[in-house]
């Protein structure tokens, strides 16, 4: 990584590390252990991705890109994960903020909450945060409680009107999904986030208040509106939806946070964080339009109903659904936009592995309107009878919209249902579709196949043309390599403290000769070193690594440490001898010593290199023989250095 790009990095993490600081000055280490140990990684990233057993580890697709072979590995022994597709790896702690989007402390917080381990008597202290320390969560936060209590106060008479008379919502419901409202006021956060102390910044970074540069001033986004809290899948606040009161025809009904650090829509299902334990125990998630239809159906009992905040179906909510379930319900509106947002829908499920189903609702209903009439028995019978497969769907849509009156039109429609059935992933899967589609439409199997063949020649001359374009572009992004040599040495280094202190105390006593060239690399033998120096006067303290990932410096150093423990071997010393302890201790500090001693070897080596160089460009005698006897004293250190380190390293096997 160029020098640029690590002080970027160094500058980026500044806040992280700070936020760490306060937070074990606020929480004893022992107890942010405490938390880490009762939280087993598995179980926590269970919650966001499906896991399957793969030896001695769990693997998954990655939830940071998109992958068809899985290559997230999870160590339930070392308890660190490592995505190899991203690059991503650490422990419980930096998977939840990387998940969440969340700080350091707000993840600690996050994960005592899920295991039960009481932290408030800590949070409760004079530290007041400034500015650097109001994250855009805990702002959200403020304004789903502010709004929340507005709604629940006489000012709020309008709204709790609203929700309680015209929409049948009970207080309960009401206080689990955190509703709130926002007055017809143009300063209201404003004047309160004063008052609290918290920055202007900091709500105009949410999206919560708009800016106007060329009047300098700043005002309200959401105003007499019903504000509806949207919540990550761990219940963090990261935005909002607000439904308008207003009878203006030109105000907007519904109403999203902007786009922000921590809010995307796009990656988003409402009502996901209440829904998924629901999801995951009935294998199917009910998928509606609108905020009200998800609350509706959960008031109902219906809790595994989850709405697209707003937006067309995209690949990121199909991929977070695959997490949880393989089949999907469709139920958005009965009208003509929802037909063909679930038409559309339908080949996004499909690609992502998901089965599709539909239940087409009456013009004129929704879930909520449905649910309301019918209640919870009636909306299954519903479901029941009118639950349809997509490839019926489709055929339906298609007959309705007069697309098999003409042959051309036929041709076109067949087409695009052939294209959903090849993107179902299962061989078998696709035959049983494709001969559901010949008693639908007449054509037999063969024909259809030789249509799917005539349309994937069509796309592999385009894919070809692609893969000349792009080259090998995923390769350079790896800017800079880690060497063999230093791979083995960090590699080791980490390994080493499982079995104790003697490779630290090694590094501590020489660490002016270990000079890594990899700056990641050496950030993490620096801060091992650190944090080694700090307790090494202390009998019986070892460092805990999957402690110290999470507090590196670099997210590439958490990166680079979380997949080398996951990583194969990279050294011959590394090979299974047995499975004593004494035996892979001694295994591990041979591969550590093995690699010290070729670093040292490099190091010399590259200076001769350069002193080689200058000598061959010397414009003058002087110059010349200064050169010569710098080299000629560099010969000299390396044997002196050389025979050193031999006796050393010797003296060290020797005493094990």
């Amino acid at each position: 990584m160029p020098f640029m790009r690590l002080r970027e990095a160094r500058m980026n993490t500044r806040g992280t590390l700070y936020a760490r600081r306060i937070i074990r000055q606020m929480i004893p280490e022992n107890k942010i252990d405490e938390i880490r140990e009762s939280c087993d990684i598995v179980d926590v990233i269970s919650d966001y991705v499906k896991l399957q057993a793969s030896g001695r580890n769990f693997k998954a697709l990655s939830p940071f890109t998109q992958e068809k072979t899985p290559s997230f590995m999870v160590s339930s022994d070392k308890q660190i994960y490592k995505c190899f597709s991203s690059g991503k790896g650490g422990n419980v702690f930096t998977f939840v903020m990387e998940m969440e989007k969340v700080s350091f402390p707000e993840a600690v917080e996050m994960l005592a909450k899920r295991c039960g381990i009481d932290i408030s008597s800590y949070l409760k202290g004079p530290v007041v945060p400034d500015k650097d320390e109001q994250t855009a969560h805990e702002t959200l936060k403020w304004a789903a409680r502010l709004y929340n209590r507005l709604l629940n106060s006489a000012d709020g008479t309008e709204g709790l009107s609203y929700l309680v008379s015209k929409r049948g919502l009970t207080p309960k419901t009401i206080a689990s999904f955190g509703l709130g409202f926002a007055p017809d006021k143009w300063d209201y956060l404003l004047v309160h986030a004063k008052r609290s102390g918290l920055q202007p910044e900091q709500l105009i970074s949410t999206g919560l208040v708009q800016h106007s540069p060329k009047k300098n001033s700043s005002y309200d986004y959401f105003r007499n509106r019903i504000m509806f809290p949207i919540f990550s899948i761990g219940g963090q606040v990261i935005g909002f939806g607000g439904r308008t009161l207003s009878n203006d025809k030109n105000t907007p009904k519904y109403l999203n946070s902007p786009e922000s650090r921590v809010f995307d829509k796009s990656t988003i299902l409402y009502g996901l964080h209440a829904a998924k334990d629901t999801v995951r125990k009935e294998g199917l998630a009910i998928l509606v339009e609108g905020y009200m239809d998800v609350i509706a159906l959960h008031q109902a009992g219906l809790c595994n109903a989850v709405a697209s905040c707003g937006t067309a179906l995209t690949r990121a909510q199909a991929k977070l659904l695959k997490r949880y379930t393989g089949d999907v319900l469709f139920m958005y509106d009965g009208d003509q936009a929802g037909s063909r947002s679930m038409l559309s829908g339908i080949d996004i499920l499909v690609q992502n592995g998901l089965t599709p189903w539909i239940a087409a609702l009456p013009e004129g209903e929704d879930p909520d309107s449905l649910v309301g009439k019918q209640g919870k028995d009636g909306f299954l019978r519903f479901i029941e009878k009118e639950r349809i497969s997509f490839t019926d769907f489709q055929l339906a849509f298609f007959r309705r919209h007069g697309s098999f009156d003409q042959p051309e039109q036929k041709s076109a429609a067949v087409r695009t249902m052939l294209k959903t059935i090849m993107l179902v992933p299962g061989t078998v899967q696709k035959e049983f579709y494709l001969q559901e589609l010949e008693k639908q439409v007449g054509i037999s199997v063969p024909v259809l196949k030789t249509i799917v063949a005539e349309e994937r020649l069509g796309t592999n001359r385009i894919r070809a043309a692609d893969r000349k374009t792009n080259g090998t572009q995923a390769h350079k992004e790896q800017e800079q390599h880690l060497s063999v040599v230093e791979k083995t040495f960090i590699k080791a280094l980490l390994e080493s403290t499982f079995y104790g202190n003697e490779v630290l105390e090694f590094c501590m006593s020489h660490q002016a000769l270990l000079k890594l060239s990899h700056p990641v690399a050496a950030s993490i033998l620096r801060h091992l070193v650190n944090r080694y120096r700090e307790h090494h006067t202390e009998t019986g303290v070892y460092l805990d690594i999957t402690r110290e990932i999470s507090s590196f410096e670099l997210p590439e150093a958490r990166d680079l440490a979380s997949g080398l423990l996951m990583d194969h071997p990279v050294s011959n010393h590394w090979q299974d001898s047995g499975d004593e302890q004494q035996e892979k201790a001694k295994r591990c500090l041979t591969a550590f010593l093995d690699a010290v001693r070729k670093l040292i070897i490099e190091d010399f080596q590259t200076k001769r290199k350069l002193l080689t160089e200058k000598l061959r460009t010397a414009q003058n005698l002087d110059t010349e023989k200064k050169l010569t006897e710098t080299l000629h004293q560099l010969n000299k250190e390396q044997k002196t250095t050389e025979k050193e380190v031999e006796k050393m390293i010797d003296a060290i096997l020797q005493s094990r």
